[in-house]
């Protein structure tokens, strides 16, 4: 398992789509916007906490809230880190198919996910010591779909010891993408949408996160020769959730468009939170990771591989 442990690290590490992480001073939120318990496949954490943060047998608390499924369903609890530490592990439970803590002497607490055959994103926070900065990156290997992937956590940069800022996301406000897919011969493209806002009061509460966002495909698709294809079509987020480029397009677009990929210039716009026992989630914009999978009749070197990477905001 080690060994097989290592080499899958090393080839996410030579095939990565990385992510940016925003610049923090303060004790911290950061978020890892996709995992996956496949079955058969490894979503890996690795956390550090920089010179500030306590050490000793108490250390830092770090605080993981899981949003999992169809239904982002919230599961959390706590783990610990200590100053300078390195806490490396499975996201999965042994139980569920992790491999557990990559040092099984390790003397630092993960806090698993207890499900196989899940995905969704997770969060985790510094609790403990003001200005106390986590940092780390997930790799993901999954035989089943061919991806190898690594990227790195995106940070709030709040102060989240003493604050109400674990969790919040607010500060990511990106609503506009463009949503490029190949030919249906050549790639099976998907994304990840993940709602960005506030999260504190629902991750206080154990609740779900409900922010939600809609995207628009503003009226008009294009295909792979920018011939322009009018008609709506919408797409609701919330929490967060996945779609293709067809939940973008009317059926009549579709059957333009056919199977040689265009264009979608997509827009979000905040859904008004439903209200339940006098709270409602506003959002703030949307990280969107895109899933792309090369079908088999492309040949190799790409055949059976899949590819994942953020979506960039697009001013267009």
């Amino acid at each position: 398992m080690k060994k097989t442990f290592q080499k899958t690290l090393i080839a996410a590490a030579a095939g990565v789509a990385l992510m940016s992480a925003a610049g923090t001073a303060s004790a911290n939120s950061l978020l890892f916007p996709y995992f996956t318990t496949n079955s058969g496949a490894q979503s890996v954490l690795s956390l550090s906490a920089n010179n500030t943060a306590a050490g000793g047998s108490a250390g830092e608390t770090i605080h993981y809230v899981y949003n999992y499924g169809s239904s982002c369903t919230h599961f959390d609890g706590n783990g610990k880190l200590t100053t300078n530490d390195l806490l490396q592990h499975s996201i999965a439970a042994t139980a569920a198919g992790g491999f557990g803590k990559a040092v099984s002497t390790d003397a630092s607490t993960p806090f698993y996910f207890p499900l196989a055959n899940s995905f969704g994103f997770l969060t985790v926070t510094n609790k403990t010591t003001v200005g106390a900065v986590i940092s780390g990156e997930m790799a993901i290997v999954d035989p089943s779909t061919g991806l190898v992937t690594s990227y790195a956590g995106i940070s709030n940069g709040l102060e989240t010891v003493g604050t109400t800022s674990e969790g919040d996301f607010s500060g990511i406000t990106d609503e506009k993408f463009d949503l490029r897919f190949f030919g249906s011969a050549v790639t099976s493209t998907s994304w990840y949408g993940v709602v960005t806002g506030n999260m504190y009061t629902a991750i206080t509460a154990g609740a779900n996160w409900t922010g939600g966002q809609q995207l628009t495909n503003n009226g008009v698709v294009y295909n792979n020769d920018e011939s322009p294809i009018s008609g709506t079509a919408t797409k609701n987020l919330i929490c967060a959730g996945s779609f293709t480029a067809n939940d973008l397009m009317n059926t009549a677009q579709q059957a333009a468009v056919g199977g040689n990929g265009g264009l979608i210039h997509a827009t979000g716009s905040v859904i008004t939170p439903t209200v339940t026992n006098g709270v409602g989630y506003t959002s703030s914009g949307l990280i969107l990771m895109k899933l792309q999978a090369v079908q088999s009749a492309v040949g190799a070197p790409f055949a059976g591989k899949q590819f994942l990477h953020r979506e960039a905001v697009t001013p267009f």
